[in-house]
C-alpha cells in the first residue's frame, strides 16, 4: 500500500504541515500559500492521518528543541 499522507515544510514559510497526496495541492495553514503537493520538501510519509500527526508532532518538538508531549 502506498502511503497517503506526507508530513512537509512550506516552501515560503516552512512551517510543517501534514498533506493529502490524493490531491494536487495544499493551502499552508500559517501563511496561506497553495503550494503543489509535488513541490512540498517532504519529511516523512505515513500510511494514515493518525501516523502523519504523530510525525507532525514529533517533528515540531525536535524543532523546537523540545520533547514529545506526554499525554
Amino acid at each position: 500500500m502506498k502511503d497517503r499522507y506526507v508530513v512537509a515544510e512550506c516552501p515560503r514559510c516552512h512551517t510543517l504541515l501534514v498533506a493529502d497526496a490524493r490531491y494536487k495541492s495544499k493551502t499552508c495553514p500559517k501563511c496561506g500559500s497553495r503550494i503543489p503537493i509535488d513541490s512540498l520538501k517532504v519529511i516523512q510519509t505515513a500510511r494514515d492521518s493518525r501516523e502523519a500527526r504523530m510525525i507532525l508532532s514529533e517533528a515540531k518538538a525536535r524543532r523546537g528543541g523540545v520533547g514529545p508531549k506526554m499525554i
